[in-house]
């Protein structure tokens, strides 16, 4: 079958989501206009209502194709409705954030993930289209608690919302479609919510229509693929998060944001990995709390920079199951180590060679029990990650300790 003849297989389909979807963004344009109603309501309107035919898409459509082509159509909409200034409904928010041109691409790529099966498109939809209205909601009107998310906050009620509603959607879901059995439903309901809150909570400029979605198919594709030993893992990643952010919040002067990346960095890393790798991040945690100075406060843009590229890694190794992706993932996690004792040296005035010196030694010599014939390349690719981190420091790349350590792991990779 030609990619034309999917296209007209789903024709019907596809111009039902089309003209559902345009017939809201006019409503709300039109309701924008005539009476003045926030942005926020407006926005969250067509949120909610495009996530209800969203929920349809496995009986609306068959192929991939058609989500493609759907998808990149209003992503073009939402682009135009930008640029001619015709979608102020969407897109007049005083927040920076890109979660509207997300959301299509969200679509899509959990399509893509689930292979079909309804339940893992549609659960994870679902809690993007609800439970982040919701949050949203219920922070705006009765949001009292509030802590800080890099440039943005969040409040605790509204998380709270969330989490119910993420729960909620998440055990409809799947008690209509009878998978798993009692009692492991609402131990992977538990899972999920407790995720994708998380998830949630450090998000920034409108990236959680992206990462929600994601969350939640990862968490229930591993549980339901896998069986009670991947769901009894994530478990106790998040028993051992909790107690490690109680065991160090006062000494490391843990936020909320970043104690939430906290939880979900040894969450993650247990619950994919074991404790092969989980042992080298907390080796480089437990470096930093020796080292760090005093009165800095521990946020999520000081955790997140130095765990990213380890935790990509960890995803392409919970995607393909490549044991080959162990040593990147170390390299990645000493050449962090080596730019953030770095730059404590530089704030605190200590001799910095030895300490990036240190930052590298430490998280590899944690993991030598399970790569020590890799330890040479290991040290020699991770030392080279501060030099190409300091050169990118001249230059305007967001990210640049991310790119730096990620670039090294994949040159470890092929090294071995």
């Amino acid at each position: 079958m030609t990619w034309t003849d999917r296209l007209l297989e789903d024709a019907w389909g596809s111009l039902f989501i089309a003209t559902y979807i345009l017939t809201l963004f006019v409503g709300a344009e039109l309701w924008s206009r005539r009476s003045r109603a926030p942005t926020e309501w407006t926005r969250k309107l067509t949120h909610v209502g495009a996530g209800a035919v969203v929920l349809a898409f496995p009986w609306l459509v068959q192929h991939t194709i058609s989500v493609v082509m759907l998808a990149f159509a209003f992503a073009g909409v939402l682009v135009g409705g930008k640029l001619s200034g015709m979608l102020g409904s969407i897109h007049n928010v005083e927040r920076s954030t890109g979660g509207a041109y997300y959301y299509p691409f969200a679509v899509l790529f959990t399509w893509v993930l689930s292979g079909g099966d309804a339940l893992l498109f549609c659960v994870p939809l679902g809690i993007m289209a609800v439970a982040d209205t919701g949050a949203a909601l219920v922070g705006q009107r009765a949001g009292q608690t509030r802590y800080r998310v890099m440039d943005g906050s969040r409040t605790m009620e509204g998380s709270m919302a969330f989490f119910s509603l993420a729960f909620t959607v998440t055990l409809v879901g799947c008690s209509i479609a009878e998978r798993p059995g009692w009692p492991a439903l609402l131990l992977v309901t538990l899972v999920v919510a407790v995720l994708t809150t998380s998830v949630e909570a450090i998000s920034v400029r409108g990236s959680d229509n992206i990462l929600i979605p994601y969350a939640a198919w990862l968490a229930m594709e591993r549980t339901l693929t896998l069986g009670l030993e991947q769901l009894g893992a994530w478990i106790e990643g998040m028993a051992l998060g909790v107690g490690l952010i109680m065991a160090t919040a006062a000494r490391a002067q843990l936020s909320t944001a970043g104690a939430v990346t906290v939880f979900l960095v040894v969450t993650s890393a247990w619950a994919l990995g074991g404790l092969a790798w989980v042992t080298p991040l907390a080796a480089l945690y437990a470096m930093f709390l020796m080292v760090r100075p005093p009165d800095l406060k521990t946020d999520l843009d000081d955790v997140f920079p130095t765990t990213a590229a380890g935790m990509a890694v960890l995803l392409a190794y919970a995607h393909t199951d490549d044991p080959t992706l162990y040593v990147p993932f170390l390299t990645s996690v000493a050449a962090s180590g080596a730019i953030a004792s770095w730059l404590v040296a530089e704030a605190r005035d200590w001799n910095r060679p030895l300490a990036a010196v240190v930052g590298i030694v430490v998280p590899a010599s944690a993991a030598l029990p399970w790569a020590p014939e890799h330890w040479p390349v290991l040290l020699i690719a991770a030392a080279s990650g501060l030099p190409l981190f300091k050169a990118l420091d001249h230059t305007p790349l967001v990210g640049r300790r991310f790119a730096a350590a990620l670039f090294v792991s994949f040159a470890a990779w092929f090294w071995v």
